[in-house]
């Protein structure tokens, strides 16, 4: 199985360790990316990473949305580094 595994910055990891409340699926992700969390490494799947996009980038701005936003940048980090994997033919 394929994961992402990114390291958080403190701000990122007290903004994703506060407790969720309620129930769905944004409470559902970040509870398992809680589970996730070992020492400052984050680990992801491919199905996750999706959903943290869709979820930062279509749902605005709100209490859950903004909890992900530096996950977001870490991994738009990753990404721009991979990029040139994509061209390669």
């Amino acid at each position: 199985m394929t994961t992402v595994r990114i390291t958080l910055g403190p701000k990122a990891l007290e903004v994703l360790g506060r407790p969720v409340v309620g129930q769905g699926g944004f409470q559902t992700l970040l509870r398992q990316m809680q589970a996730a969390v070992q020492g400052r490494d984050l680990s992801l799947t491919p199905d996750q990473v999706a959903k943290v996009v869709r979820y930062v980038e279509k749902y605005g701005q709100g209490g859950f949305q903004g909890r992900l936003d530096t996950v977001l940048a870490e991994l738009r980090r990753l990404a721009s580094v991979l990029r040139p994997l994509t061209e390669l033919r």
